[in-house]
Order: C-alpha cells, then sequence, then structure tokens
C-alpha cells in the first residue's frame, strides 16, 4: 500500500457520497452538531433527529460512520434515511476522533463518551435510557461491536458523565473487523499488515509488530455472557474485511451463550448495493422492533443467508476501482490537524509530515504550502513512494511494448494475451537501466498478484530486483476443486510465461531470475522449479511443500524429483493448513539429490509465517538469494 494512499472502510450505501445531500425529511425535528463532550475535540459532536410529534421516551439508534478510521463523518446516517424516525425511533449520528487526531482507544473513549451524553440528556430529549442500540459499517461496524462486548470495561469509559452507562442494549454490525491479527494474515487482505494500513494508524504500528494493542482493539476480546443482542451482517465476496471477521465474532457470542444472528449476503461485497435488498431492510427494522420496543430477551444463535441481486450488483458505481475499496486521498482534517503547526490554516513544506512526493502532488500552485481548497480541489493520483536510492518505480510503457508482444504495462499493472489465453498481474523495477536480477512472486489461496504480490514486491524492489507477479486459478477465492489450484498445469503456464517475459526485457539479467511463493504459490514455486530446472537460480518458499502423490495442489513426490534449483524453505512450527511435513519431504528429496537447500521451522509459528515473522523472513529469503549469487551476473 502507498503511503500517501488509504483503504478505506466504506460505510454501507455510499454515506461518503450521499453526505452533503443529506437532510431531515418533513416531520423529523433535527439538532446538529450537539457537543457531547463539553469543551472538547472539533470532533466531539452528534446530530440528533426525533419526530416532531411523537411520545416519548423513545427508543434510540445511534449510528456509528465508518471510514477507515480515518475518514468519514456523521453527516451521513442511514437509519435517519431508512425512515427509522418515521418508525418512532430516536436517531442519532456521532463524530469520534479519527486516527488523524489521536490513536486508539480515542474512539471507543468518543463513541461512549457519546452514549453517556445522550443517557445523561434522557429526560431532555424524551430518551429511553434503558433502549438504546447501535449500528454501524466497516470501521463503524467494529466500534459498535466493541461498545456492545466492553460495557464492562471501565478504562474506555473517561471524561464527563461517569454516572450513566456506557452499555448498549442492542447492536447492529456489517462487516466490522473483529480479530485484527487474523484479519491481516488472511491471505488477500496482507496489505492490512502494513505499516500504512488504516489498522496501523488506528493502534500506532503494524498489527503483528504490536500484538497487544491489536488484542485491546479486538471485540472478540471482550466478550461476555451478559453482552447485549447482535445482528451481523456481511458479504461473502467482500474485498477489504475478511468475512472470517464476522464468523469469528458470531462464533465467539455463541460460545458465551450472547443472542447473535449472523447473516451472509452471498455475492456481495463492501457495502453498497448486495445490502439494499428489501430483505436486509426487513431483518435490520425486525431485529430493533424486536429487541429496543419489544424488549425480547430470547436467545438467538442464529446463521442465515441470502444472495445479492445480480443486477444491483451491476449498477454498482464501484465497479472497476481498485480491489479493496476506493483509494481516496488525505481528508484535509487529517492533514491540517496533524500539521498545522500554528493553525493559520495552511501547511508550508516544513511542517508537512508526509513524504516530499506527496508535499509536491498536493501543493497545485507551488507557493511552498498546502491549503484547503488545493487539497480538496481534486483527488490525490496515485504516486510514488517515499524515493530511497534504490526505491521503485513504475517501469516506462515503452519497455513494455518491447517486452514480449502481447504484454501491455500500465503503471504497475500488466496484462497479457497471447490469442484465448490472458492473464494480469503486478510489475515493479527499480530505478536505472539494470540489467537487474528478477524474482517471480506467487500469492497463496484467495490472495491476489495486488495485494500479495504488490507487498512483497515493494520489498524486494529494495534489494535491486525486477519483480512480476501474476494472479493464479486460485486468486481471491476459498473453494472449488483445489486438484486445479497450486502447482496445475494452467499455473505452471502462468509461471512460466512471466519467466518469458522476464528474459525478454533489456532491464532484466535472464541468467538471474528467482521465484518465491506462500503457501499455494509455494506449490507453484516448486512445481515450475521441477518443470524448467535450467530456468531459475533460486527459489524460497514460505509455508509451502510437496503431497506424497499426484491429484493434489501440491505438487508430488515424483515431480520433487526433478528439481535442481537451490531452494530456501520457512514453516511455521504449528502450521495446521500445510503441514510441516510437507516441506520436510521436500527437503528429503533434495538432499537425495545433493540440490543446495534450506530449511528453517519456526516453534510456535502458524500458516502465515510471512506476515507473523515479516522482517526475519525477508531478512532470510535475501540472505538465500545473495547465497545463490543473484546479484553477481
Amino acid at each position: 500500500m502507498k503511503p500517501i494512499l488509504c483503504i478505506l472502510l466504506f460505510a454501507a450505501s455510499f454515506t461518503s457520497v450521499l453526505a452533503q445531500q443529506l437532510r431531515a425529511p418533513a416531520g423529523v425535528k433535527e439538532l446538529r452538531d450537539l457537543a457531547y463532550v463539553e469543551g472538547g475535540h472539533e470532533r466531539h459532536k452528534l446530530d440528533l433527529y426525533l419526530p416532531e410529534k411523537a411520545a416519548g421516551p423513545l427508543p434510540l439508534i445511534i449510528w456509528v460512520h465508518g471510514g477507515g478510521w480515518q475518514n468519514g463523518s456523521k453527516d451521513g446516517c442511514p437509519p435517519l434515511r431508512g425512515g427509522y424516525v418515521e418508525k418512532g425511533y430516536a436517531v442519532a449520528s456521532i463524530n469520534y476522533r479519527l486516527s488523524g487526531h489521536a490513536v486508539f482507544p480515542a474512539q471507543i473513549e468518543d463513541c461512549k463518551a457519546a452514549v453517556r451524553w445522550l443517557r445523561a440528556n434522557a429526560g431532555k430529549y424524551s430518551l429511553d435510557p434503558k433502549r438504546f442500540g447501535v449500528w454501524g459499517a466497516s470501521a463503524g461496524g467494529h466500534l459498535v461491536a466493541l461498545l456492545g462486548t466492553s460495557g464492562d470495561v471501565k478504562e474506555f469509559d473517561v471524561g464527563t458523565n461517569l454516572d450513566q452507562s456506557s452499555r448498549v442494549q442492542a447492536v447492529c454490525d456489517y462487516f466490522g473487523p473483529t480479530d485484527f491479527t487474523v484479519f491481516v494474515t488472511t491471505p488477500g487482505y496482507e496489505s492490512h499488515a502494513t505499516d500504512a494500513s488504516p489498522e496501523a494508524k488506528l493502534i500506532g504500528g503494524a498489527v503483528m509488530q504490536n500484538k497487544d494493542k491489536a488484542a485491546r482493539v479486538d471485540p472478540i476480546t471482550y466478550v461476555t455472557k451478559d453482552d447485549p443482542p447482535f445482528l451481523i451482517v456481511h458479504g461473502d465476496k467482500d474485498p477489504t474485511v475478511p468475512i472470517n471477521q464476522s464468523q469469528l465474532l458470531f462464533g465467539a457470542l455463541k460460545k458465551s451463550e450472547v443472542s447473535a444472528h449472523f447473516h451472509t449476503i452471498h455475492g456481495a461485497g463492501h457495502g453498497g448495493p448486495g445490502f439494499a435488498g428489501k430483505n436486509i431492510d426487513d431483518m435490520v427494522s425486525t431485529f430493533f422492533e424486536e429487541r429496543l420496543k419489544h424488549g425480547s430477551v430470547k436467545v438467538d444463535a442464529l446463521a442465515t443467508e441470502s444472495t445479492a441481486d445480480a443486477a444491483a450488483m451491476e449498477r454498482d458505481p464501484r465497479k472497476g476501482m481498485p480491489q479493496g475499496g476506493a483509494r481516496r486521498g488525505i481528508p484535509w482534517e487529517v492533514i491540517s490537524g496533524r500539521d498545522d503547526k500554528n493553525k493559520d490554516g495552511k501547511v508550508t513544506r516544513e511542517e508537512f509530515s508526509g513524504p516530499p512526493p506527496l508535499f509536491k502532488l498536493l501543493d497545485k500552485n507551488n507557493d511552498g504550502s498546502i491549503t484547503r481548497e488545493e487539497n480538496e480541489s481534486a483527488p490525490p493520483q496515485p504516486a510514488a513512494p517515499a524515493q530511497s536510492p534504490s526505491a521503485t518505480v513504475p517501469a516506462p510503457q515503452s519497455g513494455a511494448g518491447a517486452a514480449m508482444k502481447g504484454f501491455q504495462l500500465d503503471g504497475e499493472r500488466w496484462t497479457y494475451r497471447d490469442g484465448d489465453f490472458t492473464m494480469d498481474g503486478i510489475f515493479m523495477k527499480p530505478a536505472g537501466k539494470g540489467p537487474f536480477p528478477a524474482v517471480l512472486i506467487s500469492h497463496g489461496m484467495g490472495g491476489n498478484a495486488q495485494a500479495f504480490g504488490g507487498m512483497k514486491a515493494r520489498e524486494m524492489v529494495q534489494w535491486g530486483m525486477v519483480c512480476i507477479a501474476p494472479n493464479y486459478t486460485h486468486a481471491g477465492t476459498g473453494g472449488g476443486d483445489r486438484a486445479k489450484f497450486g502447482a496445475s498445469a494452467e499455473n505452471i503456464r502462468r509461471a512460466q510465461t512471466c519467466l518469458a517475459i522476464l528474459r525478454s526485457m533489456p532491464e532484466v539479467d535472464a541468467r538471474r531470475l528467482a521465484a518465491y511463493g506462500h503457501s499455494m504459490g509455494g506449490f507453484v514455486t516448486i512445481g515450475l522449479a521441477a518443470t524448467a530446472p535450467e530456468g531459475l537460480r533460486a527459489a524460497a518458499i514460505t509455508g509451502s511443500g510437496i503431497s506424497p502423490q499426484e491429484g493434489y495442489a501440491a505438487p508430488s513426490n515424483a515431480a520433487a524429483e526433478k528439481v535442481r534449483v537451490p531452494f530456501l524453505m520457512l514453516h511455521g512450527g504449528n502450521d495446521s493448513t500445510v503441514r510441516p511435513e510437507q516441506s520436510a519431504a521436500l527437503k528429503q528429496v533434495l538432499d537425495k539429490n545433493k540440490v543446495p537447500n534450506d530449511r528453517l521451522v519456526a516453534d510456535g509459528q502458524g500458516h502465515p509465517i510471512d506476515q507473523t515473522m515479516r522482517e526475519e523472513v525477508f531478512r532470510l529469503v535475501r540472505e538465500w538469494f545473495q547465497k545463490q549469487n543473484l546479484w553477481n551476473p
């Protein structure tokens, strides 16, 4: 993930798009910008919507916005648009401090402060303090889930109105993160493990290097039997927050005998049209009616599912955006709150704490300072990360055209076509003309070139290597016939095509090619080494190995007999996805055939060793490549 860009966690129904258009309908009294912390931060405000004629005390639904904890506002309020005030509820929509203002626990402290203020003022606004529900999506889903499970966690209750409870009586969580370490190590979501991710900005550092901080953020950490009822909704094609986050929360609630209803929407992504069906609206409405209006105390452990309307998904205005949500510029509030030291409404080059290329991009009139108008005049376009002497730069289009017929490059993304055969992926190269050594990077099950390959390439290109990462048949999927994934004939063809592309490039030394893969990508790496024993100088795998016989995604023992490429094997001792015995079997074959190899097992580590031991894995792979003379022509 580039430092100047954020993968934002969208709220459902495009609240960020509709925020400026939101107005209370007829018959609804609106009270805007109520300060729930007197004399507090500018974000300590909420909006309250009340029926003009209904008699209280009223049940209350509190909306908590999304935006990756670094963007978004109370202005977008789906319960208001959904007619909940007309149904006899009061509705509140709250702001909270963003990660650019303060790291966690500021966000949950603010949410709890808002709940306490609303209880303290319940009589004034005809609210029923015993019937408070919360609803949020994505980052907001995370915060409402945390409100639900941390009702008895006093350390998050700070500030004013401490005589009031911050507990809530119902939680509707749309696709919120619940277990950060599992989140960022889920194949295909590895970009969230970087120190530039929204999660890292929330806790003040990369998740896997700050596991204690991450555990403190996790709603699952605080689940107890006295938690309120939950309704959890998640799309199984969510490219930003994996569905396992909702599955894990549901499991923890059910285990503690907390009432929970988990609904999966097949085909739905991260909010949007997949959540707009009447069945979903009715389900949410019924949940709040039962729990807040009727005071139902029944305990559910219910898992249901539906399928998103295909026609609506085709009309999704986000189609074609990068996977993982739209990329947006940094909000002015974040830049000014962090860098406008003298509070004069502009940020100078000396004050700016971001990378110099970003300042140059934002300073549109080149006067040495950034203003709100400049920042908001147009969304910043993707730019290169802060440069180091060997930093990555997009390969020129001319090089792409000269590389190989059928190969086309657009920035870091490439496509290849040869008749009916097509493939795509990520390509990066160091600054300079080369020729450089090159590495083929292969992702695992459910991953893709953009997330897994991009993250690995941004490190390896700093080593002075050209990097290519293709999408395989197991990209973005978790099911199907696994014998057709991994080292299948189709995937080996894709890997071999990548080597051919590299060999055709004038900036690549075809004698110095390497391969690295994780899990299924490791299977591809082994299979490639078996079919092209003279084509690689070195190979490295993490969490991968071989199978005793044919018919599996992993190459067989017989295939491994053909490998003559020096191999590094790194494995977690507690890996239950690809067992350590599978890399041990590969080592046994390589030792028998006197093929140079090294195998290291990390005690206590699981399958995502490439993430849980990120720096150590990078160091060992680099040292292995160096040992095999990748940097020597």
